[in-house]
């Protein structure tokens, strides 16, 4: 039952951040608008078009009142929000990892569709989770916070020194992220999601210049790489640097 209650109330908050990473780079309404509008032509919305997933599939990808394509990212937000919840409630229960993990993913969440859609991570987005989090170890364990500060300062160091490096493939915006990410996760977890972030953005471009060789991409939103290393981070971490420093 747990499981049922988490993935209705996860789908549907996933669905809320999805409206805000669209609406919120191009500074539309999003929390005050009286009805949610079709992306294309405004037509309002009832609210049986609105159902996370549900709608998706019975209207078979297209909007309603213009037949115009719905992005895939809906879909993607709606469905990798209940199975990464429900893993996580099955790895943590309700303790401490699992509010984190949850508060990260929002973020990343936003962020992926604002890529996906925009190319673009708002810093007014970053600078509010920064906020959020300083004032929370503030007020619950300073001690702590010096500690993830310390950690902020090193991913720093370490990332804009890699985009110094490399520049190519990498926007800042991706840089500033992961020198964010620094602040919420261990550095060890922080380099596992770019690490699998990295691997799989190779993967998935050598796939398309194979199989779509006309299609040019001059700028990749590398977001949903970070996303995918990020949600493959609470499994796979701990396994992968035991078997590395193995080696």
């Amino acid at each position: 039952m747990i499981y049922i209650i988490l993935s209705v109330y996860s789908t549907v908050f996933a669905s809320f951040l999805h409206v805000i990473g669209v609406n919120y780079p191009p500074r539309k309404p999003f929390l005050l608008r009286a009805s949610s509008r079709c992306d294309y032509c405004g037509e309002k919305l009832s609210g049986a078009h609105m159902l996370p997933v549900v709608s998706f599939i019975f209207l078979k990808g297209r909007t309603s009142c213009c037949n115009k394509p719905m992005s895939w990212s809906y879909l993607a937000v709606e469905v990798l929000a209940p199975l990464f919840v429900c893993i996580l409630y099955k790895l943590y229960n309700f303790e401490a990892p699992f509010y984190l993990y949850m508060f990260i993913f929002s973020l990343l969440l936003i962020l992926f569709v604002s890529d996906m859609l925009y190319l673009h991570i708002p810093n007014s987005i970053l600078s509010l989770y920064l906020i959020v989090f300083t004032v929370y170890y503030g007020y619950t364990d300073v001690s702590t916070l010096l500690q993830q500060m310390y950690q902020l300062m090193v991913g720093a160091v370490v990332f804009i020194g890699l985009y110094l490096c490399v520049r190519k493939g990498f926007g800042f915006g991706d840089i500033k992220l992961l020198i964010l990410l620094c602040f919420f996760l261990s550095l060890k977890e922080v380099i596992f999601i770019f690490i699998v972030a990295v691997f799989s953005g190779a993967l998935s471009m050598s796939a398309v210049s194979i199989f779509k060789r006309e299609i040019m991409i001059n700028r990749i939103p590398f977001v949903p790489f970070i996303l995918f290393g990020f949600l493959c981070c609470p499994i796979a971490n701990d396994f992968f640097w035991n078997f590395f420093l193995r080696q």
